[in-house]
């Protein structure tokens, strides 16, 4: 099935559509979506409606419960037990990493980007500054209980279709089956708070100098994070805060004449998967 409408995540000016329609313009129609949440059942509803049409989406990489160093190309995204293939995810945290990234800036901005040596040193210090921080979000991300649908049914399974069916149907009947789904669902929703501390314990060094995240930062921490670490810095260097500095970074990606593909190897890779499917 080829591509040829991609699902992200954001609003119609949010930085990834942004991005996206610069880099796969004339390869498919990009559409945000807003949040992220339910995205997996968008799509597969839109590919029942508009059934000649591959649909697909693309969301950020989110904080690693597991960490893989980067390889420079976007992961697969599929449910199933990998048998429905979705789309895919970005390899880094989110969009705004790749709109900090040195090489990215430089395209960019052009003559008016910062000197890369000193916006190199100034990355380096927002890093040291959240280093911290990211490993108690990262505790707080895995954590999560992840959305669960409340059933709106109960009783034993029944018929091939294991149809959940009680037996009795008498209002108190109901009522001891609502308690029963209620209590279950709350109890798969728990968090227990020495369970996320002690996550958090877990991912410290791994944030910290030496670690593999730490040394990855630009994939592995957030880069939301990072541009407002660097706020002072890009007031006291002529762009007056992050967010201005981001969107003169995004307005260059949109200006350029440059193949910006050529600019982060998984940009590239993301084309070409996309033009292969």
């Amino acid at each position: 099935m080829s591509v040829n409408l991609l699902l992200c995540e954001g609003g119609d000016r949010s930085p990834d559509v942004r991005v996206l329609a610069k880099l796969l313009g004339g390869a498919c129609t990009v559409k945000p979506m807003d949040g992220k949440y339910g995205m997996g059942n968008r799509i597969l509803d839109r590919r029942k409606l508009l059934a000649a049409i591959g649909v697909f989406g693309l969301l950020d990489g989110d904080f690693l419960k597991d960490w893989q160093d980067p390889q420079g190309v976007p992961q697969v995204w599929a449910m199933d037990s990998d048998q429905i293939h979705l789309g895919w995810r970005w390899e880094r945290k989110e969009i705004e990493n790749y709109l900090l990234d040195p090489v990215v800036v430089a395209g960019a901005l052009g003559a008016q980007a910062p000197d890369r040596v000193k916006y190199g040193r100034a990355l380096d210090s927002a890093r040291d500054a959240i280093a911290i921080y990211q490993a108690a979000r990262i505790a707080l991300s895995v954590s999560r209980i992840r959305f669960r649908v409340l059933p709106s049914s109960f009783g034993p399974a029944k018929g091939k279709d294991n149809h959940c069916f009680p037996d009795q149907l008498d209002e108190e009947s109901c009522r001891k089956g609502i308690i029963q789904i209620v209590s279950s669902h709350q109890t798969g929703q728990s968090v227990q708070e020495g369970d996320v501390l002690n996550a958090f314990q877990t991912y410290l060094p791994e944030c910290q100098p030496g670690g593999s995240r730490y040394q990855h930062y630009l994939s592995g921490f957030s880069g939301k994070d990072l541009f407002f670490a660097m706020d002072e810095w890009f007031k006291d260097n002529g762009f007056a805060h992050a967010n201005l500095f981001r969107e003169k970074v995004l307005v260059g990606i949109e200006s350029t004449t440059d193949d910006v593909a050529d600019w982060v190897p998984e940009w590239g890779a993301l084309r070409q998967t996309i033009g292969q499917t």
